[in-house]
């Protein structure tokens, strides 16, 4: 069988006694349409993993749904971790430091340490975007070399045309506890492939934006689609292909420890 979908469930691994934050995350392809809603208020919540990886203590990816107006919280800060936004559907108002900014689907947002943030659904539709936390063990704060916390809108990024579909750069920067964090899109055509199966240091994690997609992973086939999210362990051989009748597209983002 080469089209495989597999999700690793936090509340089993809590039946089995183990915490969250110390369960190391494993490569897999986790389902959107597997995951379990959560209904906070108006909200909706999707965990899709949490635990650690090899170079971070802590690393957690969720889901939030938000009705018109709305908004999964109040302004805040984080001391002791740093965060990435993703926005899946809907128009969202991100504010950092009480600048604000009207944001588009597809449009990145990476929040550092210390800077007052907050999103709120700006349109007239529920509102869908991912977060991605994560810690390094020993961050004291020291050290910063970070330019701050920043966006990218959809709407201004360059699509560059390649000979196997396109690509977007989203953001190639240091941050408050990372050397270079660097996200961008892929767009594949179809039976295109990104690479051959390859292994590197970082972990990485793949996002699918649309289209269907065939993930490599040590060798077996996953079968991935729009919303599903692909964690790669550091030193684990993958690769990607479209394995779709029409193009795909998938957000690519991986990280060098300092």
């Amino acid at each position: 069988m080469t089209g495989k979908r597999i999700f690793f469930s936090l509340m089993l691994l809590a039946a089995a006694g183990v915490a969250a934050d110390e369960h190391r995350i494993d490569s897999a392809v986790y389902a959107w349409d597997a995951l379990e809603v959560e209904r906070q208020g108006a909200r909706e919540r999707r965990s899709v993993f949490k635990g650690s990886t090899a170079g971070f203590e802590y690393f957690e990816v969720h889901a939030s749904t938000v009705p018109p107006g709305a908004a999964a919280h109040a302004a805040h800060t984080h001391d002791d971790r740093e965060e990435l936004i993703i926005v899946r559907e809907g128009a969202v108002e991100q504010t950092i430091n009480g600048a604000s900014r009207v944001l588009s689907p597809g449009s990145v947002v990476l929040l550092l340490p210390g800077d007052l943030h907050g999103i709120r659904n700006a349109g007239d539709d529920p509102a869908t975007y991912y977060v991605i936390r994560w810690r390094t063990r020993g961050f004291d704060g020291s050290a910063r070399q970070d330019a701050g916390s920043l966006s990218a809108d959809w709407d201004d990024l360059e699509f560059r045309e390649t000979s196997k579909g396109g690509r977007r750069s989203i953001m190639r920067v240091p941050t408050a506890m990372l050397a270079e964090f660097e996200i961008h899109t892929t767009l594949l055509n179809p039976g295109m492939k990104s690479h051959d199966p390859h292994t590197h240091v970082e972990d990485e994690i793949i996002l699918v934006r649309y289209g269907q997609v065939e993930e490599m992973i040590d060798g077996v086939p996953y079968e991935a689609g729009p919303g599903d999210v692909i964690f790669l362990e550091a030193n684990g051989s993958h690769g990607i292909r479209n394995s779709g009748e029409g193009p795909c597209e998938y957000y690519a983002f991986k990280w060098r420890l300092p």
